[in-house]
């Protein structure tokens, strides 16, 4: 894939859901509901008050009587999970008004006025909205995002990848969203954040956005370093100081910090220790929390001593000890275990990366399809390294000391919360959440427990606990429905009826309704994957295919799946490069060359697709 191939047109925000009576998701289903008196646990005494007492216990009930609540949006007969005090509420109703939740309650105690739209819940499971603890708006999730990873600037430049990110960031909001993720954070990058921030507050349609700004590092990888770097190395105390100041002046969340060390960068965990205390030091006189990068035990440790605030990855090179755990829980530290991001490299690298459904369906296919281009890369051409990566058969399961030290760390009380690093290779932004979940779950947090660390862990990460993070009277309406139960499988997360933010109500799939350039992309990482039901998921029932300029080859979706099943069981080594793409309204052109087909070195095509209401309707091939 030529970097040109990814500058899609980002399409235009949907309308928030309409949820007005009518409106088949939402029938008007207003209550009016009767209120039971309570019965009296005391005798009352005789007397003047005693009699007045009795004398309004005994009048008749009155519609007039019952606290009536005015709302926005109601949402009926719904199960809740609720996460401040991890319980289930069954036959729940919420009132949403001006932005936030105002009441919660049996629904058969809901007493609903005014002109409230309804949504009906039953059958359905209410969750806060889900937070995505760390993030990296300045990393695509593709190939060439981590050129100090692998060098592939002579394919696409660092400067186009950065420049296509930069112009696609509303596009990245939009499928936070779509997945349910109604905050996200970003755990440090170039001075260029702060700007993303505001872009976040100005539009509707898109998560909570908390961040900082270049990670105060031990380090600064040279091929990351630009004219706005996401990695700055301090030499000093004082230097480290300086910096916490610039940023502070920019009004982060928090401080971010780089403890990388290792005998390779003649940098020592003790020789840094006076700059963590420093940074520490001066983001406290400035109001601000700390978060470290520190995987190694030691530095880990070291950090927490320090007093950092949050630890933003899990401890990667040895079990965790009493000590360490005891420090951590004394003192409070939250623990944020990025488990995916770990093997997201190795297997891209490998070629062996599979997405998951959601991926496949909700990650930025461009992105999506650049990690199929690892297969195009000649193996001479990879560093030793990278080369031994592709003989591992273990690259699928994720090492035992990453849950085994979650495991223990979450059992003994120390607080967990959701992140993926985002942004990284292979991370994609918005669905990886779904991943990570399904490996904190893994690591034996039970779902309950995981969806805490999801949302209201979440909101603690901001000190935000006391606005957002359960569903209870007063917070913010960040929400999230679900059609399935999330206590009996966390993947459930993902079957979203709606999301809602700020009071808002968005019809998932209207989120990120695709481009013609999408679709394409589409099928062609379906294509890749040999997936016949993705690939034939973005076609009409109806749909026609020719050979250029008007010779049918066949139509319909019944004789396509029987050719493309045939042929990608036939073909197991299948691959198709995109030499180049042009599109233009709702036309799309791809230049290709395919190789893996059976009793051919290689085929080159020209593949012309004609999108109609949101589907592609016809094919030609040139050959």
């Amino acid at each position: 894939m030529t970097h040109s191939s990814r500058n899609t047109t980002i399409a235009s925000a949907p309308e928030a859901l309409s949820t007005r009576s009518g409106d088949s998701l939402f029938p008007a289903c207003a209550r009016s509901a009767s209120f039971s008196r309570c019965a009296m646990n005391k005798q009352v005494r005789h007397g003047p008050v005693a009699l007045l007492l009795m004398l309004l216990l005994l009048l008749p009930s009155h519609p007039a009587v019952s606290q009536e609540h005015g709302c926005d949006v109601a949402i009926t007969d719904c199960t809740i999970i609720h996460t401040h005090e991890r319980s289930v509420q069954h036959d729940a109703t919420v009132l949403i008004a001006g932005g936030k939740i105002a009441w919660v309650g049996p629904s058969d105690e809901a007493a609903i006025s005014g002109d409230c739209r309804m949504i009906d819940g039953r059958g359905k499971y209410l969750i806060p909205g889900l937070v995505d603890g760390h993030i990296h708006f300045f990393q695509s999730g593709g190939l060439y995002t981590r050129p100090d990873a692998l060098d592939l600037r002579d394919r696409v430049a660092y400067t186009d990848e950065l420049a296509w990110i930069r112009a696609n960031i509303d596009d990245v909001l939009r499928r936070y969203l779509r997945c349910g993720i109604t905050t996200v954070v970003d755990c440090g990058g170039p001075m260029w954040n702060f700007d993303v921030r505001e872009q976040a507050r100005s539009n509707a349609i898109a998560p909570d956005v908390f961040l900082t700004g270049p990670l105060i590092a031990s380090y600064q990888p040279d091929a990351l370093t630009t004219d706005d770097p996401p990695i700055i190395r301090v030499n000093s105390p004082e230097e480290a100081r300086e910096l916490v100041r610039k940023q502070a002046a920019k009004d982060p969340d928090f401080i971010k910090v780089w403890y990388v060390v290792s005998k390779r960068l003649s940098l020592g965990r003790e020789e840094f220790y006076p700059t963590m205390e420093a940074i520490v030091d001066e983001s406290r006189k400035v109001g601000l929390p700390v978060w470290v990068h520190a995987t190694e035990l030691e530095t880990a440790r070291a950090a927490v001593r320090a007093g950092a605030d949050v630890l933003v990855h899990d401890v990667t090179d040895a079990p965790v000890d009493e000590e360490f755990i005891a420090l951590a829980r004394e003192s409070g530290v939250i623990l944020i275990p990025t488990l995916w991001v770990f093997q997201s490299y190795a297997q891209v690298f490998a070629t062996q990366f599979d997405p998951t459904p959601a991926e496949r369906a909700l990650a930025n296919p461009h992105v999506l399809g650049s990690l199929f281009e690892m297969r195009e890369i000649p193996q001479d051409a990879l560093p030793e390294g990278i080369r031994k990566l592709r003989n591992r058969t273990d690259l699928q399961e994720p090492k035992p000391v990453l849950l085994d030290n979650v495991r223990r760390l979450h059992e003994a009380g120390v607080r967990i919360a959701a992140g993926t690093d985002a942004g990284n290779i292979g991370v994609l932004h918005g669905p990886s959440l779904f991943r990570e979940l399904e490996l904190m779950h893994e690591a034996g947090m039970d779902a309950h427990d995981v969806l805490i660390a999801a949302t209201l862990n979440g909101a603690a990460l901001l000190g935000r606990e006391d606005r957002a993070g359960s569903v209870e009277e007063g917070k913010v309406a960040n929400l999230v429905l679900l059609d399935s139960d999330p206590l009996a499988d966390i993947g459930n997360v993902e079957d979203i009826a709606f999301v809602m933010k700020d009071g808002n109500v968005y019809k998932p799939d209207a989120l990120i309704p695709p481009s013609p350039a999408d679709l394409a992309q589409m099928q062609l990482n379906a294509y890749n994957l040999r997936d016949l039901e993705a690939f034939l998921s973005v076609y009409t029932v109806d749909v026609e295919v020719y050979t250029f300029p008007d010779t049918p080859i066949y139509t319909g979706i019944d004789e396509m799946r029987q050719v493309y099943a045939d042929f990608f069981e036939s073909a197991p080594g299948l691959h198709c490069r995109l030499v180049n793409r042009i599109d233009y309204e709702n036309m799309v052109v791809d230049r290709e060359i395919v190789t893996g087909v059976p009793g051919h070195e290689t085929v080159e095509a020209v593949a012309i697709y004609e999108v109609q209401d949101g589907l592609i309707r016809r094919v030609w091939f040139i050959q």
